[in-house]
């Protein structure tokens, strides 16, 4: 009976430690799925580098399309819908 409720509470442990990791590699794959078609290969080599999460380089990607070409532009739509 031990054994059972240890393996029990090791398989928790386990899922709860994995947990955080395939969430962030998920969501790193939605985002880059939307970003994809906008991307230059620049950001794409910067998103490799990025040591934050994903949703905040689409926000820094968006904010840096409002910069150069103004609040609602259409072509920063992507941006911000990859940043939702």
């Amino acid at each position: 009976m031990t054994r059972v409720i240890l393996f029990c509470a090791a398989i928790i442990l386990l899922v709860a430690m994995a947990y955080p990791f395939a969430h962030d590699a998920y969501t790193r794959h939605r985002v880059l799925a939307k970003l994809d078609p906008v991307l230059t290969q620049q950001d794409r080599t910067a998103f490799q580098g990025w040591q934050g999460d994903a949703v905040s380089f689409a926000r820094s990607l968006y904010a840096r399309c409002e910069l150069n070409r103004g609040h609602g532009d259409a072509a920063c739509e992507p941006y911000r819908v990859a940043s939702e």
